[in-house]
């Protein structure tokens, strides 16, 4: 059996309550954000009826494949709205079909139908963001749901993660984006797979490994990586060299890795849940507020584009996604409230409803960070109070989709 420390109880409690605490209509009396709650409520059941299988398969249409990210989406959302039907057989699936087939813990990235018409793993190599969301929502989920398995299959993840997915470079401990081999003298390293606040829960379930360590490098990456481009935006993919603690665009006139894209918008929400829990933590705030060019863009053209180079230009201007106006809320609400406001109100919420621009089969991605967007906006609308601590089991009976007593 697993056994924590009251401060990691604790702590797995914050989190659980900090994420929980989206759906409760109890925490506050905005209308707005009762809006917001029954909307995260309604778009989840509608999520599920349309990618969801019956066995636990999420399912992207685009390609009809399934991923390791999309599962591990799932079991996220699942967690926050306490759907344990659902959270269960999301991981079942993944487990079965993507951790099992591979023998060490870690996930196939991607499934679907092979060129002989079987169905299995496309691509077997794995994807950290995905690996380290699953961990940290069975962790949530054993201490929500007191089941002690859900940690124990949290702690083998981890330390597969630990032993093949991070290396000690230079600059630090750093988070690779997979297993596969990496040549040459620099390490491509994608930023909006680090999650700050996922290893300080990780330092503490599992003290065998060094995630402070991680947690520092990728503040140190993140930070030093938007000072690299003219825009001050994050970067899809960085290069960080083997040799010394040098961080390198990718700034051929073609080469679109370091675009601020559909990669990088993850990281406005990443730290900014961080923000939110940790609100001591100086380097989430510099991350946040260090560019100004989104707000601006948005004063200007009342829309935020999904790609934009290193240099400032906006690739393919005509193209909307609803994704991007989720993820960088976080930096939109710390800079200007009022503009953050303005983009929920036109943009987020009216496209988590059915029949609207990204509320279809087609855009999943789209449908889950505009619902992510959403549910980290009522946070920072009403921030949970963690010195209440008699609140965390209440807040964690309270918060049932199915009922409360």
């Amino acid at each position: 059996m697993l056994f924590l420390s009251r401060w990691t109880l604790g702590l797995l409690l914050g989190m659980g309550c900090l994420l929980a605490c989206l759906l409760n209509p109890f925490v506050s009396a905005d209308p707005g954000n009762l809006e917001a709650r029954a909307l995260l409520k309604g778009s989840w059941e509608q999520y599920k009826a349309t990618f969801i299988q019956a066995d636990g398969r999420v399912i992207d249409y685009n390609g009809n494949v399934t991923t390791s990210e999309g599962q591990s989406y799932a079991m996220l959302r699942a967690f926050w709205v306490r759907d344990k039907a659902t959270f269960d057989k999301t991981y079942r699936w993944a487990k079965d079909n993507l951790q099992i087939p591979r023998g060490d813990h870690l996930f196939s990235w991607k499934w679907g139908e092979r060129a002989d018409h079987t169905w299995g793993a496309l691509d077997k190599t794995s994807a950290s963001d995905a690996d380290q969301d699953i961990a940290l929502s069975l962790l949530l989920a054993g201490q929500e749901w007191k089941d002690p398995a859900y940690q124990a299959d949290a702690k083998q993840i981890l330390a597969a993660i630990w032993d093949h997915l991070t290396i000690d470079l230079p600059i630090g401990r750093v988070l690779l984006p997979g297993d596969w081999p990496q040549q040459g003298r620099n390490y491509q390293i994608n930023p909006s797979y680090f999650s700050p606040y996922a290893y300080r829960v990780f330092a503490e379930v599992d003290p065998d490994h060094d995630w402070t360590a991680l947690l520092d490098s990728s503040y140190e990456i993140l930070n030093r990586s938007l000072m690299q481009g003219e825009t001050h935006l994050p970067p899809d993919w960085v290069e960080l060299s083997k040799d010394n603690d040098e961080i390198k665009l990718y700034e051929g006139p073609l080469d679109d890795r370091s675009d601020f894209g559909y990669e990088a918008i993850r990281t406005y929400w990443r730290v900014g849940l961080d923000n939110l829990y940790f609100p001591l933590e100086k380097r989430a705030n510099t991350f946040l507020k260090t560019h100004n060019m989104l707000p601006r863009y948005w004063k200007i053209r009342k829309d935020v584009p999904i790609s934009i180079t290193w240099d400032g230009i906006v690739r393919h201007p005509e193209v909307q996604s609803g994704a991007v106006y989720g993820a960088v809320l976080p930096s939109l609400y710390m800079q200007d409230r009022g503009l953050a406001e303005e983009v929920v109100r036109k943009k987020v919420i009216p496209n988590m409803k059915p029949g609207s621009q990204w509320n279809t089969k087609n855009d999943y991605y789209s449908q889950n960070w505009l619902w992510f967007g959403l549910a980290i906006y009522t946070l920072y609308q009403d921030p949970p109070d963690f010195t209440r601590k008699s609140l965390l089991p209440r807040l964690a009976e309270l918060l049932n989709v199915n009922g409360s007593n």
